[in-house]
């Protein structure tokens, strides 16, 4: 009883392995089969599985066979068969398109086994079959898929650069091989720190980590400027954008990259001639105030050469000392203010550097009018102030600034005095608070005005003004630049009794400390 159980079971155990073989056939749409090359008969397993054939419709023979493949898949078995019997290979593998009863059709892979006679002809072939229509279609979708993404990153002109979680390179652009110098090949798979100049390359893993550890998002969505390095070990700024997703349960970073070198230097660039335009144009006027500053000049130094002849007489005659000291120290005045002309004039037209600190309001107004309306200027035209701002103190270049009131009081001096004789010319300067913390600085006139038709294009083109012949649009254009760099506007306007109103804006100073040491 004991052996007849024992040879029960050991029965069942390859009637198992069968039914199992059979049942995993049938999950993966596997079918077998046998081939009778020389006889051209066929044996299939029959299932609904089967990929070849369906239980009512078997293949038994090679020409029911050809008449359900495409003619050109009929020639390449053939052709494959018989290159395996040239090389009398063990196996051959094949693929053909099959068209089952109900029409559709189907991808079919096959691997036989190559059993060969005394004469070195293929007798038989036995193998298996598998229907790859789905797996072919998806296959095809990711070629397609592949082509479709190649042929974008042919297109987009930013340097782009895809790395997964880890910072190992996944996609490389061709964009991105001419900015950096690789070719894809030579930098797949590799961490992305090496397109990093050598001071940050430890730092890429560590800000990966910290994301995968915490998820704060720091600079994916948001454009930054950084410093990156090509293939030859040169550094260059550059423009990057990073963003974030899931592809098939991985997360992967895509980094879009545009070379900043050249608009830094354009920048740079623009940057020197808007320096060098101040500098011609701070020149330009004071070469227009140099008969005016003569005038200026002269009056001080007169006047020092009189005290100080009038002081040689009084020692000649042995006279009172202190009518001598009185004489001396009103010289000395008069010295020191030419003195202080001069300064002011040298310092104006003196090319430097742009300096942003604190400045006072007031008296950068007022040494402004002091350089534009000297000498007989100064009797023609008066000038009115109302100072009405909170903080007597700006946050701006004085000298830029000064640059700016120059020419808006040297436009507003020649516009006023055009008008008849007995005119009123005048010249009204307004200070107030504005917006945003900034300072309103006015200047009008009580001239012609501006012409509507070019009001609109004053600031950026020569235009004719109320001087006449004379252009000022290259200044204005030069004062607009100034002013906006400060953070602030320029605007301008004609006035409803007559004349024309600038106004511009500049940062006010609502703190600061004072040394008083």
């Amino acid at each position: 009883m004991h052996e007849e159980s024992i040879g029960l079971k050991a029965e069942s155990v390859p009637m198992e392995r069968e039914a199992l073989l059979t049942l995993a056939m049938e999950v993966h749409g596997l079918a077998t089969f046998d081939w009778d090359v020389p006889g051209g008969a066929i044996h299939c397993t029959i299932d609904a599985a089967a990929p070849l054939e369906t239980q009512s419709a078997p293949i038994t023979d090679f020409q029911g066979w050809t008449e359900r493949v495409e003619p050109s898949d009929v020639a390449a078995v053939s052709a494959a068969v018989a290159a395996a019997e040239g090389e009398r290979r063990d196996r051959v593998a094949f693929r053909y398109h099959f068209r089952r009863i109900d029409g559709s059709l189907r991808t079919i892979e096959a691997t036989a086994r190559c059993q060969y006679d005394a004469a070195g002809r293929i007798v038989r072939l036995s193998g298996i079959s598998a229907d790859v229509t789905e797996r072919e279609a998806r296959e095809a979708e990711l070629i397609a898929r592949e082509a479709q993404m190649q042929s974008i990153l042919q297109a987009i002109p930013s340097a782009m650069v895809v790395i997964d979680d880890h910072g190992a390179i996944r996609r490389f652009s061709p964009a991105a091989e001419a900015l950096f110098g690789y070719e894809a090949s030579e930098v797949l798979g590799e961490n992305v720190a090496v397109l990093t100049p050598d001071s940050i390359y430890d730092l890429h893993d560590g800000y990966l980590k910290r994301y995968r550890e915490t998820g704060e998002q720091r600079v994916i969505g948001i454009n930054r400027a950084v410093v990156a390095r090509r293939r030859d070990g040169t550094e260059f700024p550059m423009e990057l954008s990073i963003g974030e997703a899931l592809v098939d349960g991985q997360r992967l970073f895509t980094g879009f990259m545009r070379d900043l070198s050249d608009r830094h230097a354009a920048e740079q660039t623009a940057e020197d001639l808007r320096n060098e335009l101040v500098q011609v144009s701070r020149v330009t006027a004071m070469g227009e105030m140099a008969a005016s500053l003569a005038h200026e000049l002269n009056q001080p130094l007169a006047a020092t050469a009189n005290f100080l002849a009038a002081t040689k007489l009084i020692v000649e005659r042995g006279g009172d000392i202190g009518r001598i000291t009185d004489l001396v120290g009103l010289a000395n005045e008069q010295i020191q203010r030419a003195g202080h002309i001069i300064r002011n004039i040298r310092e104006f037209i003196a090319k430097r550097e742009v300096e942003i600190g604190i400045e006072p309001i007031e008296k950068t107004i007022r040494d402004s009018v002091g350089l534009v309306l000297v000498g007989a200027a100064r009797t023609e035209v008066e000038v009115r102030f109302a100072f009405h701002q909170t903080s007597d103190l700006m946050v701006a270049d004085r000298v830029q600034i000064q640059q700016v009131m120059v020419n808006l009081l040297r436009n507003a001096s020649e516009a006023v005095q055009k008008l008849p004789p007995l005119s009123a010319r005048m010249i009204l300067i307004f200070v107030r608070d504005a917006p945003e913390d900034m300072i309103e600085i006015t200047v009008s006139d009580t001239g012609a005005g501006i012409d509507p038709s070019v009001i609109d294009k004053l600031f950026t083109t020569p235009v004719p003004t109320t001087k006449g012949a004379e252009s000022m649009g290259v200044g204005l254009s030069i004062c607009r630049r100034i002013v906006e760099a400060h953070g602030g506007t320029l605007t301008a306007e004609n006035r409803y009794a007559g004349g024309a109103t600038f106004r511009f804006t500049v940062p006010v100073a609502t703190t600061v400390e004072r040394d008083d040491g």
